[in-house]
């Protein structure tokens, strides 16, 4: 019952985000979708290492974003308007009243079910804990994004100068 709350909370999240025309205020939708996310995967599986790597990738990227919207929009306003908040509140109150009508009649969220998808899923439990991080059919699709992650660092670092910067100075 606690996944259904965090996807119909993640679902309102969503929908409010187009609403939102603050940076800072997009990126922190962004990262409260981001946790909700993760914890509905944590609380969905064995293992919670998938949610964490998530949460940890999302934090940089947003500290990246939240350093240069603070250097370049320091000083904006957010001033909310009525009409899309009335909008807002009036598209979540009918997705909650769809979604509850929808898990009550399917029964989707049985928590025996849940078990026993788990256990056949994960029936082996003396695998190596690296196996269970890296699966062989996806080796060289790990192997490609290290590799283009490391050659887009050495292009960034190439291509940035220290007498010019696109940031305004602090």
């Amino acid at each position: 019952m606690g996944q259904f709350f965090l996807l119909t909370g993640t679902v309102f999240m969503v929908f409010m985000f187009p609403l939102v025309s603050h940076p800072l205020l997009m990126g922190l939708i962004i990262l409260i979708i981001t946790f909700m996310i993760a914890a509905t995967l944590g609380l969905g599986g064995l293992s919670s290492w998938l949610s964490y790597v998530l949460v940890l990738i999302l934090l940089g990227g947003l500290l990246v974003i939240f350093i240069y919207i603070s250097l370049l929009a320091s000083n904006e306003n957010q001033t909310p308007q009525s009409n899309k908040i009335k909008m807002f509140f009036l598209s979540t109150t009918s997705i909650l009243a769809g979604s509850l009508v929808i898990s009550s009649s399917l029964k989707v969220f049985d928590s025996k079910t849940n078990a026993l998808l788990k256990m056949t899923h994960y029936n082996n439990e003396s695998t190596d804990w690296l196996n269970l991080l890296y699966s062989e059919q996806l080796g060289g699709m790990t192997i490609f994004l290290v590799l283009y992650l490391l050659l887009t660092l050495i292009v960034v670092v190439a291509i940035s100068k220290n007498d010019s910067s696109s940031l305004r100075a602090l």
